[in-house]
C-alpha cells in the first residue's frame, strides 16, 4: 500500500475542532503552517513482518501540509511506517514516525504523512 492508496476524508466534527495555531509568530525553520487540532486517532504498526500488530491510542495535537504531531502512553521508533485511523477506526492513511521524544508521562510523535488526507484533518 503506498501513501496515495487511501482517499477517505476526515470526519466534520474533526474539523471543527481545529483552531489557529498560537499568535506568536510562525518559525522561521518550518516550511508549512501549523493547525492545533484535538482529534483522537488509532495508531497501528508492525515492528517487523514477523511481529504481532501493535496499537496505540493517540491524540492529534497539531498538523501542517505534510505532518500530524500526537502525543500517545507509548514510543514509536523513529522509521517506523505506521497506519493512521479516526477514532471511529475510518482509515485515515499510512506515515512514518520522524520522531518520537518524552513528554511527560507521554511521548510526542511527529509523523510525515504526505497524502492529502492531512490537510483536511
Amino acid at each position: 500500500m503506498s501513501f496515495e492508496d487511501s482517499s477517505t476524508s476526515i470526519e466534520t466534527e474533526q474539523v471543527a475542532d481545529a483552531v489557529p495555531a498560537p499568535a506568536n509568530g510562525p518559525n522561521p525553520q518550518r516550511l508549512h503552517e501549523r493547525l492545533s487540532v484535538n482529534s483522537q486517532l488509532h495508531i497501528s504498526w508492525r515492528q517487523d513482518e514477523r511481529s504481532a500488530q501493535r496499537s496505540v491510542r493517540a491524540r492529534a495535537i497539531d498538523v501542517s501540509k505534510f505532518g500530524v504531531l500526537l502525543e500517545a502512553e507509548s514510543p514509536i521508533p523513529s522509521g517506523t511506517v505506521v497506519s493512521v485511523q479516526s477514532s471511529n477506526f475510518t482509515m485515515i492513511g499510512r506515515a512514518s514516525v520522524r520522531h518520537c521524544v518524552p513528554k511527560g508521562l507521554n511521548y510526542r510523535i511527529g509523523l510525515f504523512m504526505p497524502d492529502r488526507l492531512t490537510r483536511g484533518m
